[in-house]
């Protein structure tokens, strides 16, 4: 039986009587009044009056209103037994319980205990401790962050830890106070104390207030003291100095700024970055709180790897925000992991639903950022609407230009920035003394929200446009030369600045380029981010944003935009596209029109980019004749202009020698190409270069020396002139020149050596270099040079069905740059396994397409290994006993056509695999003798050291066939023989042996 004055009420009867009569109430009226009344004085939550009269049922909060009017209205005059606290509970006021006459303070309803959690504090034992520990030493600690980042339970989770430290801990809910006056009396009722002779509400002084609250060790926390902070801060002040015993802890979107005060920064929950394996996604913090809550809701969250990734990425979007994470996590019921993620960019609407018992505010996120917004005077809003059109860090200085005009001035956007960090709504970052902001995701998706209804979105991002454009445009060109000296402070500043406004510069060309933009804006920005994107190796990217600005070019009447800028946006499409999708065919489309355009402008350096890129995708297609066209006229157009710029000289006789090489006349080439390196080392540091080119000039010129001395012999040098190659890429314009070098040279030659460990660490890292910059093209070349691998490892059955599909592909996007050595390895491999139609149809395919291009370095080994098809097809026939000597003619024709061909190049590696061949087959007619004539004069060339696995199996084959014979080996006795003539060795008889 519980007493309350006039009343009764029997809990085991469930009956409440008064003055002794029954009074009629309903069953959830007299559930809610003995709740209240057992709780002995204690405030009782709203969760906790949920929960007891209506368990494991989803109702509305306003249920408890309703059934409170009911029982209050049954209470009559005794109404105001039961106390509401706003925004935190219910408690029961005894009427025994009123302070007697000439007290200063009599007892109150009891001091307002902690509430309890509502789910488990996740990743936050850290700070737990640490404000433990601060507590001790600070009179007052002010919890600071943005809304949602989870200061009210982080404060409750460490007042509970630190409980232990003093004899009471009460806990006050500022939000609902919504006028100023009302700190004083919500701390006195929060404590349990009240005035004896002061009216219901109304608090005593700071004084007498302090005095009361000496009498115990306190720990007071006060939570969201954002909207009343300047109260809130001088009433803490007064009280801490009249209470020494007395700490304070507050939670505030911005610190009190009080003498006494010590700031906790409350940053977000851990998020997994980008890269992260499974185990490090697991290990986040953000990404636990994200489980346990969807968890919570439904059966299992973040099982499949897929899935978790997923949620991984959720939670860095969303900045490690607890609130948003919990609301994104609940919306998993409905929309799934992956629904949730797709629907972020519209976060306010689906980012709801947060507990029933919450605050207003902590249930949907823009109800959040509404709290927060509505505490900014008007120039803050104003700026905060504004920099929303900043999607990374930016400076004062970036912003200035950007948003301020004569409605928001310099002086406001200063008053503004120090409003909004001190609010939390805006971060910042310091570069030595640079100052960088940031808004988060969240946020800024709330600001633009706030922009666009403002109307001001299309102004604000034009001006963000021009700007970004304007900067991007007084960027210092990086050449192929290298980027600008580390110590010059004004090219660093400017490669920081682009480092930083890139994803502004992407978010600027989102819009230019949609249906709300400025298309010739979005050109112009492209225009000048191009060379930038190119710079920094972030080919893929520049390939996709030069490829909107192209899209929307063609979609323009003609000389819409400034010629310069379309040729910008047109030359960089098309450097980028060989090297991510291979299109080749479109490439040269584009580069024909910046022919076009230079020409008709007069435009000499974009004039001379464009024969540089229409040789180079020539190259890339396998059409070597038209090539040597294109080397042909920038060596005219260069030589008109070599007073003024020696580079281009030096470029355009490059380009003829590597045209030359392909061709197969490799002596030619290698002449002018170490020319051609002199007078780059002579020039380089001295001189400007002019126009901007994929790979370094230099790599080019090594990449194909090195290759050229393989197929002269000369393996050591080749590997040699590979090593230094490699050390030839320089760290800031990396890609694509560590590719092309990786790709054209170091891992095929490697490969070709015998060095199959060597290749298969430069092909590591190849691959991961390519799949860092997103290269399709390059990655299917790194699946041709694994299969390659695989094959000279003895691996063929596994390679074939990986080097069919990666050759396919190749071709069909017209990338034919050296794969016709994949081809024949393919062939050849081909011819091992028994598939000789396949073969044969693939060499005939391959050989008409380089006598008609005019890529003639493969010919001797495409008639190489179309002997070997031959020598095979005559092997079975003789195994079947059928007659095989039109097959063996056959192959002898080919070897020796190899063997003339490789002579005539002066290709020693190619004649050398082709002698072997028809040695092979001598061996197979019992010309055991031709045979090692054959093999020892070829000896001749290469020096058994040399450490390449043809050379190897050449002289292990001599000293097989002289060991049978009983002879030594004599090289001096054929130093000065005649080459032999192959055609008339085979035309001999076969021995009898």
């Amino acid at each position: 039986m519980i007493e309350l004055g006039r009343f009764h009420i029997d809990l085991e009867m469930r009956t409440l009587r008064k003055d002794g009569e029954p009074v009629h109430l309903g069953s959830r009226a007299f559930d809610i009044l003995a709740v209240v009344a057992s709780a002995g004085g204690r405030l009782v939550t709203k969760d906790e009056l949920m929960n007891a009269v209506w368990p494991n049922t989803i109702v509305e909060e306003n249920n408890i209103q309703v059934h409170l009017s009911a029982l209050r209205k049954i209470l009559g005059a005794d109404r105001d037994l039961i106390l509401t606290v706003p925004g935190r509970g219910y408690q029961l006021v005894r009427r025994s319980n009123r302070s007697a006459p000439g007290q200063s303070f009599a007892p109150a309803p009891a001091a307002c205990p902690l509430p309890p959690p509502k789910t488990h504090l996740v990743g936050r034992q850290a700070a737990v401790r640490q404000i433990r520990a601060m507590l001790a030493h600070a009179h007052v600690l002010t919890l600071v962050g943005a809304g949602g980042i989870g200061k009210t339970s982080l404060a409750i989770e460490a007042a509970r830890h630190a409980a232990a430290d003093f004899v009471e801990v009460c806990f006050v809910e500022l939000a609902a106070l919504t006028a100023h006056g009302g700190v004083l009396a919500a701390i006195a009722e929060g404590c349990g104390l009240a005035a004896a002779d002061a009216a219901p509400g109304v608090a005593p002084g700071v004084a007498q207030m302090a005095a009361a609250l000496a009498q115990k060790r306190r720990l007071l926390v006060l939570d969201n003291a954002e909207h009343l902070v300047d109260e809130v801060a001088e009433v803490v002040e007064a009280l801490v100095a009249e209470c020494a015993s007395l700490r304070v802890l507050v939670t505030s979107r911005e610190p009190l700024r009080i003498m006494p005060e010590a700031i906790f920064r409350v940053d977000p929950l851990d998020v997994p970055q980008p890269d992260s394996s499974d185990a490090e996604i697991l290990q986040q913090s953000a990404v636990n709180l994200f489980l346990l809550r969807a968890n919570s809701l439904q059966r299992k969250v973040g099982a499949e790897r897929a899935e978790l990734r997923l949620v991984g990425e959720i939670c860095r979007r969303l900045d490690g925000i607890p609130l948003a994470i919990e609301l994104a996590a609940a919306r998993v019921v409905a929309l799934g992991v992956e629904g949730v993620y797709q629907r972020l960019d519209d976060r306010m609407a689906i980012l709801a639903g947060g507990y029933r018992t919450a605050l207003p505010r902590h249930q949907t996120l823009r109800a959040t950022f509404d709290w927060s917004f509505a505490l900014l005077d008007a120039g803050a809003q104003s700026l905060f609407r504004r920099i929303a059109v900043f999607g990374g860090l930016f400076t004062f200085e970036a912003m200035c230009a950007v948003v301020c005009d004569a409605s928001l001035t310099v002086a406001s956007a200063i008053n503004g920035i120090s409003e909004l960090l001190a609010k939390s709504l805006v971060n910042v970052e310091f570069d030595g003394p640079v100052a960088r902001y940031r808004l988060s995701e969240s946020t800024r998706a709330y600001a633009l929200e706030k922009l666009q209804a403002e109307g001001e979105r299309q102004d604000l991002a034009a001006r963000h446009a021009r700007y970004l454009a304007c900067c991007l445009q007084a960027r210092p060109a990086r050449t192929a030369a290298g980027a600008a000296s580390s110590t010059d402070s004004s090219a660093a500043d400017h490669a920081a600045v682009f480092q930083h406004s890139l994803d502004d510069a992407c978010s600027a060309l989102d819009w230019a380029f949609s249906a709300e933009g400025d298309v010739r804006l979005g050109v112009e920005l492209a225009s000048n981010l191009a060379g930038a994107l190119l710079d920094a190796g972030m080919i893929a990217e520049c390939c996709a944003r030069t490829g909107q600005a192209v899209d929307a070019l063609d979609k323009l009447p003609a000389a819409s935009v400034a010629a310069v800028s379309e040729m910008r946006v047109r030359a960089a499409l098309a450097s980028a596209l060989p090297y991510i999708h291979g299109a080749v065919g479109r490439s040269a489309e584009l580069w024909r029109d910046v022919l076009a355009l230079a020409l008709a402008c007069g435009d000499e350096a974009f004039h001379a980019r464009a024969l540089w890129g229409l040789w180079n995708t020539m190259m890339s297609g396998g059409n070597i004749h038209e090539s040597m066209k294109y080397a042909k006229r920038f060596q005219q157009f260069a030589q008109a202009q070599a007073q003024e710029n020696p580079w281009q000289q030096i470029l355009a006789d490059q380009l003829v020698a590597i045209s030359l090489h392909c061709l197969g006349r490799h002596g030619e080439a290698r002449q002018a190409l170490l020319d051609v390196r002199q007078r780059i080392v002579s020039l380089d540091g001295k001189a400007q270069r002019v126009g901007s080119f994929a790979v370094d000039p230099l790599v080019y010129c090594n990449g194909t020396l090195a290759r050229i001395a393989w197929l002269e012999g000369n393996v050591g040098e080749a590997l040699a002139l590979v090593d230094q190659l490699v050390s030839l890429v320089r760290p800031h314009t990396m890609e694509p020149s560590l590719t092309h070098v990786l790709g054209a040279a170091a891992v095929p030659l490697a490969l070709l050596s015998g060095d199959l460990s060597g290749g298969a660490a430069y092909l590591e890292i190849m691959r991961s270099q390519t799949a860092l910059h997103r290269s399709e093209v390059w990655l299917d070349y790194c699946d041709c040079l694994s299969a390659y691998r695989d094959i000279l490892d003895g691996h063929a059955q596994r390679a074939l069905p990986v080097l069919a599909q990666a050759l396919d592909a190749l071709i069909a996007r017209g990338f034919r740059r050296l794969i016709t050595l994949f081809i024949v390895a393919y062939a050849e491999a081909l011819v091992t396994a028994g598939q000789i139609h396949e073969a044969r149809s693939r060499l005939n395919e391959a050989l008409a397409f380089c006598e008609s291009n005019g890529e003639l370095i493969f010919l001797p080994e495409i008639w190489r290994v179309l002997g070997l098809a031959a020598h095979a097809e005559a092997r079975a026939q003789a195994y079947a006993g059928n007659a095989s000597n039109a097959r063996r003619s056959d192959a002898s024709a080919c070897f020796a056509k190899a063997i003339e061909l490789s002579r005539t190049q002066g290709a020693r590696m190619w004649e050398l695999r082709a002698s072997m061949a028809l040695a092979a087959l001598l061996r197979d007619e019992g010309r055991t003798e031709a045979e090692l004539e054959l093999l020892e004069r070829i000896a001749l060339c290469f020096d058994a050291a040399s450490g390449s696995a043809d050379v190897d199996a050449l002289f292990e084959t001599i000293a097989t066939l002289r060991s049978r014979s009983g002879k030594p080996l004599r090289r001096a006795a054929f130093d000065n023989l005649p080459p032999l003539d192959t055609r008339a060795a085979l035309a001999a008889p076969a021995s009898a042996g």
